[in-house]
């Protein structure tokens, strides 16, 4: 499992290294400023049905299931479930794209009335947004591969699809624009959105040899009565509430962030952006590493194995999610300045979005167990409680924001913070109910937990030391300033952490330690 999810982390990392530098593209474009807050809207809706139908709900239900056929009766029952399901998607998903681009202006004027009081801005969303639809399609069926590699032990490939994503999103997108609308304009905003296809498809293309090549042929294939299929659907159900609780907790953000004022959609969505990253690198590639081994388990009755998987990757989760969280609220407003601090993003867009990553980072810990806690349910048959602790979720989430921005007017970071406490709350729920399924957290996972707090801790108190001096010496907000502000705050953060949590007995970071030191001495011996 810890092989798997080092490939993966390398896999997203560089995936989301590249939509970070996708995000710099549409910050240098268009800053925090009306024609970015439209396209973001218009991006939303599709990327929550992606949630819904395909990399949360339906990719979970189908690599378990698909797992479990393979365990008990081989390739050939994996091969037709995989069939079926892909036919089913894709006559699903059509329709609801004709459906949202026949009711685009309801759905928008829903979610984002306010920007009816800024001229033209309300239409330019429900028009890109019409543009955007079809991109479920392609985002869809670049799951279900990512899924069926998954399941038959491919992890680095289907992790490292989305490069390819962000990668034609920028080449086309930017390669238009500058062609049609140098200026940055209007035009230029609809060239990202056709990027921003053509991106999808690339996703799904890139996979489709390495399908071939484990021997799946794509075949239109029909019948609502297999058990299989009716299985993914049984576990889907629940699961469109349950695992997407995060993106819908982002669309009640959305709402109540257009009340906000010019900029803070985008503020929020740069600011998620870099929590992204440690959420993909750790908590995504855990998850999608260890999930079809819970299915196995699972499948062969081995409860302490399975427990024993589970506490596993919380345990990696925290040794690195913990500090990963420390160092974004602290270093939050040289960060969001290196990375995209030009161009049409100023000084004021920078603050707010560093205020709004570091209320977005007291979740992390949160963000990231969920995306691991959840799936395990999926494993144990039982989708109903992820689904009942998302509604709750949800539910948190609204009121918060209610609270913060609504009566207390906190702006993005007041939003931000909402979601923050919200993921906290969820992941906490979730662990109580595994607990009692499977039995309690072991005192050696919650003796990690505490060492893995007072590592953070002190390297907390050294990273705001060198951030304070640095801040004092670097008065102004300079690419220079921020730039040795981020690299001396994330190698003190690093070598202070991981000595301090060696030394107390952490067994994940003693483990990296020790694998950095082979592989020192193997090169060394070269």
């Amino acid at each position: 499992m810890v092989r798997s999810a080092g490939k993966v982390s390398l896999a997203v990392m560089a995936s989301r290294v590249f939509g970070l530098i996708r995000d710099q593209v549409f910050a240098w474009m268009f800053g925090c400023g009306a024609l970015n807050d439209a396209f973001q809207v218009a991006f939303r809706i599709p990327n929550l049905l992606r949630d819904l139908f395909a990399e949360g709900a339906l990719s979970t239900a189908f690599v378990t299931v698909l797992s479990k056929a393979r365990a008990r009766s081989g390739d050939a029952a994996a091969w037709r479930i995989a069939r079926l399901t892909m036919t089913l998607q894709m006559a699903v998903l059509g329709g609801i794209v004709l459906l949202g681009i026949l009711f685009t202006p309801w759905i928008v004027e829903r979610l984002a009335k306010n920007y009816a009081a800024e001229p033209g801005k309300l239409d330019l969303t429900i028009r890109l947004t019409r543009v955007l639809f079809p991109f479920i399609l392609f985002v869809a069926a670049a799951a279900l591969a990512m899924g069926l590699l998954n399941a038959f032990g491919r992890f680095g490939l289907p992790a490292s699809a989305s490069i390819f994503f962000n990668l034609g999103s920028i080449l086309v997108g930017l390669g238009l624009a500058l062609l049609v609308d140098p200026a940055f304009g209007e035009r230029a905003v609809f060239c990202m959105a056709l990027g921003t296809l053509a991106g999808g498809a690339l996703q799904w293309l890139i996979q489709v040899p390495a399908m071939r090549k484990e021997g799946y042929r794509f075949q239109w294939a029909w019948d609502p009565k297999d058990s299989g299929l009716r299985d993914i659907l049984r576990l889907m159900a629940p699961a469109v509430i349950g695992v997407s609780a995060t993106q819908v907790n982002v669309l009640i953000n959305l709402t109540f962030a257009t009340a906000c004022g010019n900029g803070a959609v985008s503020a929020l969505t740069f600011a998620f952006r870099i929590m992204q990253l440690p959420i993909g690198v750790f908590g995504v590639a855990i998850a999608t590493a260890a999930l079809p081994a819970l299915a196995m388990d699972a499948t062969t009755l081995d409860s302490r194995t399975f427990r024993e998987r589970v506490e596993r990757a919380l345990r990696l989760n925290a040794a690195f999610c913990v500090p990963a969280a420390c160092g974004l609220a602290l270093l939050g407003t040289p960060l969001t300045g290196l990375l995209f601090e030009r161009g049409r993003f100023d000084v004021e867009a920078t603050l707010t979005t560093a205020q709004a990553l570091s209320a977005y980072s007291l979740g992390l810990v949160g963000y990231a167990s969920v995306k691991i806690l959840g799936p395990v349910f999926y494993a144990l048959n039982r989708p109903l409680v992820p689904m009942f602790v998302s509604l709750g979720s949800i539910v948190l989430t609204f009121s918060l924001n209610w609270f913060f921005a609504a009566r207390l007017h906190a702006g993005p970071a007041g939003i931000a913070l909402a979601t923050a406490l919200s993921a906290l709350a969820s992941a906490s729920l979730l662990l109580s109910s595994l607990s009692r399924l499977v039995g309690p957290v072991s005192r050696r996972t919650w003796l990690a937990a505490f060492r893995i707090l007072v590592a953070a801790a002190g390297m907390s108190v050294v990273v705001a030391l060198a951030d304070w001096a640095l801040a004092e010496r670097f008065v102004g907000h300079d690419f220079f300033g921020y730039l040795g502000r981020t690299l001396l705050g994330v190698a003190l953060g690093a070598i202070s952490y991981f000595w301090l949590a060696t030394k107390l007995g952490v067994e994940e970071a003693r483990e990296l330690h020790r694998s950095v030191r082979r592989r020192l001495v193997r090169r060394t011996a070269r």
